[in-house]
């Protein structure tokens, strides 16, 4: 892992009066106003529906509001150009809820595409892979290509290879949901160590344990708008 980043005092994510609707459907969220600061960590909560998945998508850049601004790493994003864009993109590592893996490659070369699109060298590159896959107890299956894996292995992969570029911003869209305890205890570990270093991040969950296990504040989605909670303290984090 690198050092600890410099965490400055403006927002990593800002987002203003922020309405969203796909084409001439009715609007998903309305009058969103969300400001992430730099290095946090925040559950997102809400029923299915309620637009979890949308906000993630404004947050990394797969969709611009219809209405209102949404500023990341400072730039607003309606007048970015696509290259602009694509650069904003390498800096955020994301956990998309149906994977979106290269199903003909193997789980090795999936977390390893990001690095050589930076052209890292592949002795480093088989450093810093074997070392996240042994983490995400995935070393036995490192070689299978991956439309051969079960569910709970494939989202193992498709964590590895959002956290393995070291992200600005971590977003994570049900990121324990396929996986035992124990493996999803240890993911969480990896978040909580980026977080750490200085990546912030948002997981996006239903999972009430998880809540009430981590002590970090939830962004609420329900009737197209957004509510913050306060951390939920465990009880012995209280004593």
């Amino acid at each position: 892992m690198p050092l600890q980043r410099e965490i400055s005092g403006e927002p990593i994510v800002d987002m203003l009066h922020v309405g969203l609707h796909y084409d001439d459907g009715p609007e998903i969220m309305t009058d969103i106003n969300l400001s992430l600061e730099n290095g946090s960590f925040h559950f997102l909560t809400g029923k299915s529906g309620a637009g979890k998945t949308s906000l993630l998508s404004l947050m990394y850049l797969a969709l611009k509001p219809t209405a209102g601004t949404v500023t990341v790493f400072g730039q607003n994003v309606a007048f970015a150009d696509r290259d602009e864009m694509a650069l904003m993109r390498r800096r955020i590592g994301v956990v998309f809820q149906e994977f979106r893996l290269l199903e003909h490659l193997s789980a090795y070369d999936n977390v390893a595409v990001p690095l050589r699109i930076r052209g890292m060298g592949e002795k480093e590159i088989k450093r810093r892979v074997g070392e996240l896959l042994r983490w995400v107890d995935l070393e036995k299956s490192r070689d299978k290509i991956c439309n051969t894996l079960s569910g709970g292995e494939k989202q193992r992969v498709a964590i590895a290879r959002a956290v393995i570029n070291r992200p600005e911003i971590l977003l994570a869209d049900e990121p324990t949901g396929s996986v035992d305890d124990d493996i999803g205890g240890r993911i969480m570990k990896l978040f909580i160590e980026l977080n750490r270093l200085g990546t912030t991040v948002v997981i996006a969950t239903h999972s009430q344990d998880l809540i009430t296990q981590y002590p970090y504040p939830r962004i609420h989605l329900e009737n197209k708008m957004l509510k913050i909670f306060p951390a939920v303290r465990r009880k012995f984090d209280e004593a």
